[in-house]
């Protein structure tokens, strides 16, 4: 479908088309505040025949935690069924999205689904023009209530691990202490004991670890012996690892770790690092855990200082489908390139692409150059020449001089034929001067000449200084890639085009194209 134009829709104009409602719940907070699922379902479908739409079921539902959970499944499958209906009904806006950022991404991709949203509290249609201020005071309003209640929620957690309770999800091996309140109720403290069933297997997999077995070996044996994991899945080596790595079995708590800028207490370099002592029971000795932990360090050593950069295409590739960076993530077997609106916003359907697809096409398409021995000479018949201040000084003059011109032929204080002569020889000097394109090609030539179709293998620095020479960005968007050039390259790509390369190519995997 076509992007949804709703800037001047009113009201009236929805009458007839089709709707679906979206109901979000967060907290039981937001129950006792007024705003229960069934308040939310109840408001939408008035509204929708208060607005003579037709309704179309099922409404989506969605189910999400507090804090950092920004998992939004039904959303993207409101996305995904563009096409079924017109209008999307949400019962207020701070049910679409936790901030501004998020919200400003979602409308737009809706919008460009063909897909009209309608808030039900404040009597809105996103995009309107007589809607905008109400719009933009509520992103404002809701932004600033979601991250003032994440920060209690932080600091509150915070305060209770430091007073020695557990917080999430209680680790394999290990289970809650249920105690009699003093109202009668009976429930859970933070305190934990370990749990006669699964101790054991943990016991059993640090045994091994010590041993010297892999997690991949550990991971076959459970298996092989009918054990699973605490989610009733079968053992794989990242599980192993999982336990392997945690603390808490040793009855270490570490320190709450901040994901916010904004508590209201001081964040600490060391949050989530930082040993609080033994505070919960042990299922296995702390020197084991260190013998452990030291074996594993000795056999996959952590990188150096000087290790070799991962993501050389880092800070150009982007994606194409949300216009946000890629970020380079390590995942169990291979290296990706994953859009930050899906992985920090979750607004974005935007699947990874493994690295090194992308560098062998970058290094591919980077291996075809063949620069002509004559090509400065080429390209100064282009009418580029190399500028240093005083040609930029006299670029100055000369178009202050053309301004002036100008004004003395609107005031008539000069003919039309010398006003014509006069700017034509002024756009003459100015074109021959065709500003900051010689040093880039400079710059570039001097790199290729280096590097060439050996990028891939080329030292660390010379490998991470070579895209943004000359690319703009890199978008990535189904497997497909663009290569954005720098605009002041275009005289060198073409003469490498009629020395016999294919730098534009067609019906590949990969384009290019010239920014502005």
């Amino acid at each position: 479908m076509t992007a949804v134009r709703s800037r001047h829709l009113r009201p009236e104009d929805l009458r007839g088309l089709r709707f679906r409602g979206y109901l979000r719940e967060s907290t039981q907070a937001q129950a006792d505040r007024g705003t229960p699922i069934e308040r939310q379902r109840d408001d939408i479908r008035r509204a929708g025949e208060a607005l003579g739409m037709v309704p179309v079921e099922p409404l989506f539902y969605e189910r999400v935690g507090s804090g950092e959970d920004r998992a939004v499944p039904e959303l993207r499958r409101a996305l995904a069924e563009a096409g079924q209906y017109d209008v999307l009904v949400i019962f207020h806006t701070s049910r679409l999205a936790r901030d501004q950022v998020e919200a400003g991404l979602l409308k737009r991709q809706f919008a460009a689904a063909g897909i009209i949203l309608y808030f039900v509290a404040q009597h809105l249609i996103s995009g309107a023009y007589s809607a905008a201020l109400a719009e933009g005071v509520s992103e404002v309003i809701d932004s600033y209530e979601n991250q003032t209640r994440r920060m209690w929620i932080a600091g509150g957690q915070r305060q209770r691990q430091m007073s020695g309770r557990w917080l999430g999800v209680v680790p394999f091996g290990l289970r809650k202490v249920m105690v009699d309140r003093d109202d009668g109720a009976r429930g859970w403290d933070g305190a934990l004991e370990p749990d006669p069933e699964t101790a054991p297997v943990v016991r059993s997999i640090f045994d091994a670890a010590a041993r010297g077995e892999g997690s991949r070996a550990i991971a076959s044996a459970l298996n092989v012996a009918g054990h699973q994991t605490g989610s009733g899945g079968p053992w794989r080596p990242g599980a192993v690892d999982a336990v392997l790595t945690n603390p808490a079995y040793a009855g270490r708590l570490v320190r709450y770790r901040s994901r916010l800028s904004g508590h209201y207490y001081d964040h600490e370099s060391d949050d989530g690092h930082a040993d609080l002592g033994e505070r919960f029971p042990r299922l296995v000795d702390g020197v084991l855990f260190d013998q452990v932990r030291a074996l594993r360090s000795a056999r996959n050593p952590a990188p150096g200082p000087n290790a070799r950069r991962t993501y050389p295409l880092s800070g150009l590739i982007r994606c194409g489908r949300c216009q946000s960076k890629m970020t380079g993530v390590r995942g169990a077997r291979a290296r990706y390139y994953r859009c930050s609106g899906r992985a920090v916003y979750k607004s974005c359907d935007a699947p990874g692409i493994r690295a090194d697809i992308v560098e062998g096409r970058f290094s591919e398409w980077l291996g075809s150059w063949r620069l002509p021995k004559d090509w400065r000479t080429a390209i100064a018949r282009t009418r580029v020449v190399t500028i240093g201040a005083g040609e930029r000084d006299r670029q100055s003059a000369l178009a202050a001089r053309l301004r002036k011109l100008r004004d003395l032929y609107s005031w008539d204080h000069i003919e039309k034929d010398e006003y014509l002569r006069e700017t034509a020889e002024i756009k003459s000097s100015m074109g021959v001067m065709a500003l900051p394109s010689m040093p880039s090609i400079e710059a570039v030539a001097n790199a290729l000449e280096k590097a060439g179709p050996a990028w891939l293998t080329a030292p660390a620095e010379l490998q991470s200084a070579i895209p943004p020479l000359m690319l703009k960005a890199i978008e990535v968007d189904d497997g497909q890639m663009a290569f954005v050039v720098d605009a002041a390259l275009r005289p060198l790509l073409d003469l490498c085009v009629q020395n016999g390369t294919s730098l534009y190519p067609a019906g590949s995997e990969y384009s290019v194209r010239f920014s502005a």
